[in-house]
């Protein structure tokens, strides 16, 4: 049914970047209208008007990368280097999931996510019940891609070791039953890292990317341990290696590059490979903090991530845009990273990853229909007049009112439309407690 946004501050983030207060028509999936007042003669049937008095209006947010796997092992993992987190707290907990306990995993992320304003993610799943993140994702009406995670190194990858061979038959089953069987849902083609993918099988990943057209997401120079792994094992650095076996491309998203050096960013750029940075996981692991304002310069496609929950430990986009904002001006001082390119890179920059710029990412005419509305009541932003400030550096999750994906209202005034949070919040606290009695101690 249509749904008019009224009277809201549009954050557009169109080419002109035009700000302005005015109404918003959604008709199907799409928006239909923008205007300074858009008003009918009689109003379309089935009509729902958002008075969005008050509040900004602006694209949903699109977070590159996330685990949706990992949302119950928040405050589980805390204070630990990335290898050490991954091997003593991460795998082990990741293969305690049943195929319950990672469905009531992935719906509290969705739930979470979506309350704060997230409308699309690419995500990675566990090594197994990948069905189970698929059946949430489809219940929860969020823009999603992702996909079963692939680790078939024995040496690397601890009690989530799964051999080549079934580990590609199950992906290719889950390709074909899963990938775009909505609007919503996306297969993304998941080796986890170099460090825990043979080179046969990271091989695999580029054919398969060529036969179905699929992202693939992976991570790459996180930390100084994991490239110190690889360049034993190759004698190449992380992205040169991954160049090396033709992985690089515009549908191979690279997440955090925090240690890239000159060579591999080029690789990069010529490429078209986009990135993902994650920097509130990038801080809290010490994995370090990247050079996103150097990168941006040289023209690279750039989006945000919350990571997984258990190195972060709140999945709020806001968060991501401030911080993102913030670590650059120390190193390449206070214009380094203005707001509005923090607010660029969770809209325009994630829509830029996932190859989607002309269907997401700024509010215009004919893009697909994912929108979100922000309080602006709070003491915090009240009396901010600059959009741009306001959003990045004074409002948070907690400001998010309403959230259009694809055209239907899932959350209005802050409350879901068509979940049970409470179910969805009891039915976590079962699960982590039902994985802590299975898991053999490390």
């Amino acid at each position: 049914m249509p749904i008019l946004i009224k009277n809201g501050t549009l954050v557009t983030l169109n080419k002109r970047r035009e700000v302005f207060r005015g109404d918003l028509l959604i008709e199907g999936q799409r928006i239909a209208r923008i205007a300074k007042k858009i008003s009918f003669q009689e109003n379309p049937k089935n009509l729902q008007v958002i008075d969005a008095t008050d509040q900004f209006v602006i694209p949903g947010l699109i977070q590159t990368h996330t685990h949706l796997c990992q949302i119950l092992f928040r405050g589980c993992a805390d204070d630990l280097p990335l290898l050490t987190w991954l091997k003593k707290r991460i795998w082990p907990m990741e293969c305690g999931h049943t195929a319950k306990t990672l469905y009531a995993s992935a719906r509290l992320g969705l739930l979470e996510m979506q309350k704060l304003g997230t409308t699309t993610i690419l995500d990675m799943a566990t090594v197994r019940h990948t069905e189970s993140v698929f059946r949430a994702v489809e219940e929860s009406g969020m823009r999603y891609w992702g996909g079963k995670c692939l680790m078939d190194l024995k040496a690397y990858s601890g009690p989530l070791y799964e051999a080549r061979k079934p580990a590609l038959k199950e992906m290719r089953e889950l390709i074909e039953t899963w990938h775009q069987k909505t609007d919503l849902i996306n297969y993304a083609i998941c080796p986890r890292f170099a460090v825990s993918c043979s080179e046969e099988i990271l091989r695999d990943c580029a054919d398969l990317q060529k036969e179905y057209g699929l992202i693939i997401h992976t991570h790459a120079s996180e930390s100084k341990d994991e490239i110190a792994l690889i360049k034993k094992r190759t004698g190449q650095l992380n992205v040169d290696y991954l160049h090396s076996l033709g992985l690089l491309n515009s549908k191979t998203v690279i997440v955090h590059g925090v240690h890239l050096t000159n060579r591999e960013l080029l690789k990069m750029i010529k490429t078209n490979s986009p990135l993902v940075h994650c920097p509130s996981s990038n801080l809290k692991l010490a994995s370090g903090i990247a050079p996103i304002h150097l990168y941006l310069k040289q023209g690279l496609k750039i989006g945000l991530g919350a990571d997984g929950a258990p190195c972060n430990n709140t999945m709020d986009p806001f968060m991501e845009m401030r911080l993102a904002a913030l670590l650059q001006k120390p190193f390449f001082g206070p214009e380094a990273m203005p707001a509005q390119a923090a607010l660029e890179m969770a809209t325009l920059g994630g829509a830029a990853v996932l190859g989607m710029e002309k269907d997401l990412g700024s509010l215009e005419v004919g893009k697909l229909a994912d929108v979100v509305t922000v309080d602006r009541s709070h003491p915090s932003v009240c009396t901010v007049e600059n959009p741009d400030s306001a959003l990045v550096y004074s409002c948070s999750g907690r400001d998010v009112r309403d959230v259009v994906v694809n055209g239907r209202l899932t959350f209005k005034a802050q409350r879901p439309c068509f979940i049970d949070e409470d179910l969805i919040i009891r039915q976590a606290k079962a699960s982590l407690k039902a994985i802590f009695k299975t898991m053999i101690p490390t």
